[in-house]
């Protein structure tokens, strides 16, 4: 198996495992989380601060982890899908604000630092 792999078999259990013993199974767990945020991340070339942007996913995914049913589809698709439109609304807020930053300055007539 590659090493940016994940065995959704496995994960769906791990999940299961982690919700009844969270210290037990934590590092595998969140070892398969890291995994896929990266590989979302690295697919679909954010522009994001990356270590920013994870943090964030992995708050998010400790929200939802709750809310994951097997009954209702893949554990894959489920936080692929949570970690993606994270992942937007990162990128949303950061243009919106950089567009703001970017207006401002042409507000104020900034050119920018000065060489010496």
């Amino acid at each position: 198996m590659s090493k940016n792999y994940i065995d959704n078999k496995r994960f769906e259990e791990l999940i299961v495992l982690y919700l009844d013993k969270p210290r037990v199974y934590e590092e595998e767990l969140f070892s398969l989380f890291d995994l896929l945020i990266s590989n979302v991340m690295t697919a679909f070339n954010f522009s994001v601060e990356a270590d920013d942007a994870k943090q964030e996913c992995f708050l998010l995914i400790l929200k939802t982890l709750q809310n994951f049913n097997p009954k209702q589809g893949s554990a894959f698709n489920y936080f692929t899908t949570v970690i993606l439109n994270n992942l937007k609304l990162i990128y949303t807020k950061n243009k919106k604000y950089l567009e703001k930053i970017k207006n401002y300055e042409e507000l104020k007539g900034y050119r920018g630092p000065t060489q010496t």
